[in-house]
């Protein structure tokens, strides 16, 4: 399973529709805006319903993701999350970051049916041979046959 970046596969959208969180004054968490960047997997075989959203900083230089929160969409699933993805490394601001990703999650119903709409989006552009995305994987170096 490849997971690829949102941003890299529809850039128009994920610019537009790619989740913030700005933190002033947190007791653990430096200042800074923090970006939730979704990433996909782009098997046509697989229709895993999960997702992972990568904590990145805007401003701070950080070595990588600060954390790294693994997402299903079947509740039914031992694997639906949010959890912290135990093969990605992990920042010590993960379990602040998780609960907040965890609380916004459960608050708001329409940015998790995008999650799932953009995740519809990757895996029809993945089963069409002819859509451009192909040409991005490629690129990539990720094999996308459908």
């Amino acid at each position: 399973m490849h997971l690829i970046p949102f941003v890299q596969l529809f850039p128009e959208q994920a610019m537009a529709e790619t989740r913030t969180i700005t933190i002033r004054g947190h007791p653990l968490i430096p200042d800074d805006e923090y970006a939730l960047v979704e990433a996909y997997c782009v098997d046509p075989h697989c229709d895993c319903q999960r997702m992972m959203l990568n904590v990145l900083a805007r401003w701070e230089a950080y070595e990588g993701y600060l954390a790294a929160i693994s997402f299903g969409f079947d509740q039914k699933d031992d694997l639906s999350g949010p959890f912290l993805d135990p093969l990605n490394p992990q920042s010590q601001y993960a379990e602040v970051f998780l609960d907040m990703v965890t609380t916004i999650l459960k608050n708001d119903p329409a940015y998790v049916d995008r999650l799932k709409a953009h995740y519809h989006r990757v895996k029809q552009a993945v089963d069409d041979p002819t859509h451009p995305i192909h040409r991005v994987l490629a690129r990539l170096g990720v094999e996308s046959e459908p």
